[in-house]
């Protein structure tokens, strides 16, 4: 065998052999003991020999009507339209879809190119401040607020600007609540008169109050002192009662305010009706009847309330003027009633017709009061002071009376 068939099947024999035409022509294999050459990335392929991409589906366009125009895609790489926002309502407008509501019968008509938003306040006006809620914190110092209720320098001032159409339901609920109060003062006054007059209990306390003011037939008529501190004890008590009903914030304390001056009318009236039941008792006895002179007096005054109410209640007039005179005409009565108690002089039938004036004058002024300027939640108040002029007017009509049908 020769050496290069020796070679050749060892395997290290260079490989000679001359390639196989259309066969491409491979790479000598390195030399024993060398390392292999990195493999080569391929080259690359001509561009005519790439193959084109897979064709893509048209996206699907949202459909439009038909005759509507079409809308142009923006550019490539230009951004998006914004979307635009609709602009905020204005202040008083009516929400979108709401119409806004029809004008009121008799409100003139809007002017053209100055009709404001619907809810927005007239032009030149700025929207009411709001109120704070219960417990909120209180207005500032020196705001303008209302008399509060109670204010004993200006509880009888009255409210400003207050008239019978402002606040009428207010207004209502307090005439209505005062004249029911001023009902049940009355009603209160007669179940004392006839417990103090027709009953054992009563007697017991009308019979010594009525020898301290008039005497007895044992002792003979009473001085005039006496009748001086009956009037002074009911004069304090009368002003503690009007305090009580009219200058406290507390409901119970104007209640006790009613029941006491109540009851001090009801004490004082007794010296007054035991002369009229001598009298009657006396007229009786002599042949000439019953005079009648309580019930006629009672219809007497209640006729007078009634007319001076309704005179208010239709005309509508403020009687607020008469105040200063009412003033004035009750400290001169007041002074007369003095000086008559201390040089021993009767007032006579003329001064009970002015006092008669006097009460008419108190009746007009305080039913023009609680119908326009008294505080609606001071009704007890109100209803005690129109019940006095009820009872002054009372009084001087049974003295007219008296003094009639006596002689």
């Amino acid at each position: 065998m020769s050496n290069d068939n020796k070679k050749t099947m060892m395997g290290w024999a260079p490989n000679a052999a001359p390639p196989t035409p259309g066969q491409p022509q491979q790479p000598a294999p390195p030399p024993w003991g060398q390392q292999p050459p990195a493999p080569q990335p391929p080259a690359p392929q001509p561009w005519e020999a790439q193959q084109p991409p897979a064709p893509q589906p048209p996206a699907p366009q949202p459909w439009t009507p038909p005759g509507a125009p079409q809308q142009q895609p923006p550019p490539w790489g230009a951004q998006p339209p914004t979307p635009q926002q609709p602009p905020p309502p204005q202040w008083g407008a009516p929400p979108p879809g709401q119409q806004p509501p029809p004008p009121q019968w008799g409100a003139p008509p809007p002017q053209q190119g100055q009709q404001p938003p619907w809810g927005a306040p007239p032009p030149g006006q700025q929207p009411p401040p709001m109120q704070p809620s219960w417990g909120g914190p209180p207005a500032q110092f020196g705001a303008p607020t209302g008399v509060p209720f109670g204010n004993q320098s200006a509880a009888r001032r009255g409210i400003q600007g207050a008239d019978a159409t402002q606040g009428s339901s207010a207004r209502l609920r307090f005439i209505r609540l005062t004249y029911i109060h001023l009902f049940g003062a009355i009603l209160g006054f007669i179940a004392l008169e006839y417990f103090l007059l027709k009953t054992t209990g009563g007697q017991k306390i009308a019979k010594p109050l009525v020898d301290f003011a008039l005497g007895t037939p044992e002792l003979g008529p009473a001085p005039r002192w006496h009748w001086g501190v009956v009037l002074a004890v009911f004069t304090a008590l009368s002003f503690v009662a009007h305090y009580l009903a009219e200058n406290t914030r507390s409901k119970p304390l104007h209640y006790l305010g009613l029941v006491l001056y109540t009851i001090g009318e009801a004490l004082i009236f007794v010296p007054l009706l035991t002369i009229v039941v001598w009298v009657t008792a006396d007229m009786v006895a002599s042949g000439k009847g019953d005079p009648n002179i309580i019930r006629d007096a009672a219809y007497i005054t209640l006729g007078v309330f009634g007319a001076l109410t309704a005179s208010v209640f239709i005309f509508k007039k403020d009687f607020s003027f008469l105040r200063t005179a009412l003033v004035v005409g009750g400290a001169a009565a007041a002074g007369l009633i003095v000086l008559s108690l201390v040089f021993g002089f009767n007032l006579g039938i003329v001064f009970s017709i002015a006092m008669v004036l006097l009460a008419a004058g108190q009746i007009l002024y305080e039913t023009s009061q609680i119908m326009a300027h008294e505080d609606p939640e001071n009704y007890v108040g109100a209803s005690l002071s129109l019940f006095a002029s009820v009872a002054l007017l009372f009084w001087y009509v049974i003295r007219i009376l008296l003094k009639l049908r006596s002689e």
